[in-house]
């Protein structure tokens, strides 16, 4: 698994190798630790690392595991919430760590959509298949973070809560913020109908390239969404610099041999996970 500019090592050892896809811009701090995962024959259930889709909570964990060695954090400190498609930003200390590690206890982990946190070694972790991933890293404030946007969490500006929620609780300037867009379904192969139009149209964001009308299916207007351009709208209209946001441009349906798809896979899709971490002495 890999992508065109983006680093990635492969690792052999006893089990398959995994070559984590890690973005340039992110590459560059050494106190980041970042990765996104993707399909591994040779990984129970091709690597899923989501506990909302059925599995062996023991056979997640594994591959959780089997990652997190590879991207270079530790496995029982992830943190993780229950992604409900909303934009909801939690921010996390070192006191969260192992929470959603294991499982996603409803009394324990909450519900949210984004994760923050300025303590070393609390890795976040996230799940996507054909959502967006964005990933965040404000390098004047050592703060990281990560959001899930597919089209509701877009339309409900997960992207501009989470830089909003940076500058809040950690005093975060947004063009200090680097940010980077992970594979997501493409605007080759989304199709959305009216009220996930209207509901973009009502942010108010001027461009004119995010949705392209296609003809009607079944009678009913049908619409071409581009969610990385959305995001990445987003995230400049709240204030993150064009030029620190990084564009992995890769189509996980396009792509579902190396990133499960929940379209191109008909709902039968894992999940595979991005996660961010820094790394220090406390």
């Amino acid at each position: 698994m890999s992508a065109p500019g983006v680093a990635g090592d492969a690792i052999a050892g006893a089990g398959p190798a995994l070559t984590p896809l890690r973005l340039a811009s992110f590459a560059r701090y050494p106190r980041v630790r970042h990765g996104i995962t993707g399909r591994v024959h040779g990984l129970w259930r091709e690597g899923d690392t989501s506990y909302a889709t059925g599995g062996d909570p023991a056979r997640v964990f594994d591959n959780r595991r089997a990652w997190g060695v590879r991207i270079g954090v530790d496995a029982e400190r992830i943190v993780a919430v229950r992604q409900v498609h909303g934009n909801t930003v939690d921010s996390v200390d070192a006191s969260a760590r192992g929470r959603g590690a294991r499982a996603l206890d409803a009394a324990r982990v909450p519900a949210a959509d984004a994760l923050l946190t300025a303590a070393a070694d609390t890795p976040l972790l996230l799940g996507f298949a054909d959502c967006t991933p964005l990933l965040f890293h404000d390098p004047a404030r050592d703060v990281v973070g990560l959001a899930h946007a597919g089209w509701r969490g877009t339309v409900a500006d997960i992207a501009g809560e989470t830089v909003r929620a940076m500058s809040a609780r950690f005093g975060s300037a947004p063009g200090d913020i680097v940010a980077g867009i992970g594979p997501a379904i493409g605007r080759c192969c989304y199709m959305v109908d009216q009220p996930v139009t209207d509901a973009w149209h009502a942010l108010g964001v001027a461009d004119e390239t995010v949705l392209e009308e296609i003809a009607p299916v079944a009678g009913r207007r049908q619409w071409r969404f581009d969610l990385a351009r959305a995001n990445r709208l987003l995230l400049e209209r709240a204030g993150v610099r064009p030029e620190q946001i990084e564009d992995t441009a890769i189509c996980t349906s396009c792509n579902v041999e190396a990133f499960p798809s929940h379209r191109a896979q008909q709902g039968q899709a894992g999940r595979f996970a991005a996660i961010i971490s820094l790394i220090g002495n406390d």
